[in-house]
């Protein structure tokens, strides 16, 4: 699976971009999972399609907190006056 390191940045917009590409990867990746006849798989392939869903399911409810963290920062950083302040 395709890492979107949308932590990896500490400029909101950046992230948000990163987050929105995670997002229309995981539409797409459930269209193509649907698509797929599960059981002509192997246990191990369809174990590590679960894996992934879980852990971009994890990725994407992170990366939203995240987001709201980066705004939070941005506006403390405009209310204390330091114009646009970097996230700790």
């Amino acid at each position: 699976m395709k890492d979107f390191a949308i932590t990896s940045t500490r400029d909101l917009d950046r992230a948000a971009q990163r987050l929105h590409s995670l997002e229309r990867y995981a539409d797409r990746r459930v269209e193509l999972i649907e698509a797929l006849d599960l059981d002509s798989l192997g246990p191990s392939q369809v174990a590590q399609i679960f894996a992934d869903d879980e852990q971009i399911d994890e990725d994407l409810a992170f990366g939203h907190l995240y987001i709201e963290h980066l705004a939070g920062m941005q506006e403390l950083g405009f209310a204390l006056g330091v114009g646009s302040c970097q996230a700790a």
